[in-house]
């Protein structure tokens, strides 16, 4: 686009004048004003129908991706990144057998449980618990007493930290 200055906007108004004449100019430069008017609306709309089928292509790109995703079978997916040789899983399965076959094992087995020693009782620690509850003891309001006032006799300087005595009675 061409770079128009104030030299040449002169330039053209003196010519303007000089052709089209005082008489007529306001007309002619009311119907420029209105053609430009009209160039930029159109100029305008055919910005916005193009930021409008930019961003249709761009959630076309992403309702591609998300079809993507949604075709495939995310666990699958994660379980793929994460173990993909199985290993894992197969190790989890055999934990899970395990504990499954451990507790009736011993029944079954009606062997009797060896006694351990003290050093493995204190090694293994007790699988039940023991919770003690100790009762509080809070003493309710209205058992409290508050603190004794001093007596109606006392004067209101022996009532009064040695510190405030000194300037209360202003020396010091």
């Amino acid at each position: 686009m061409p770079d128009i200055g104030w030299a040449e906007l002169a330039i053209v108004a003196v010519l303007a004048l000089i052709v089209i004449g005082p008489k007529d100019l306001p007309q002619v430069m009311r119907t420029v004003g209105k053609w430009m008017r009209k160039a930029r609306s159109v100029s305008r709309e055919f910005q916005s129908s193009m930021d409008e089928m930019v961003r249709e292509a761009e959630l076309e790109d992403a309702r591609k991706a998300i079809g993507n995703v949604k075709g495939k079978n995310l666990r699958e997916t994660i379980e793929n990144t994460i173990d993909p040789d199985g290993e894992v899983k197969q190790a989890a399965r055999d934990l899970r057998d395990e504990a499954r076959r451990d507790p009736g094992a011993k029944k079954k087995s009606g062997k009797k449980p060896e006694k351990k020693s003290a050093e493995a009782d204190a090694a293994e620690p007790e699988t039940k618990a023991t919770i003690v509850k100790q009762p509080l003891n809070i003493a309710p309001p209205h058992s409290v007493t508050p603190p004794a006032e001093p007596a109606a006799g006392d004067s209101a300087a022996s009532a009064a930290p040695a510190g405030e005595q000194k300037t209360a009675s202003g020396g010091g």
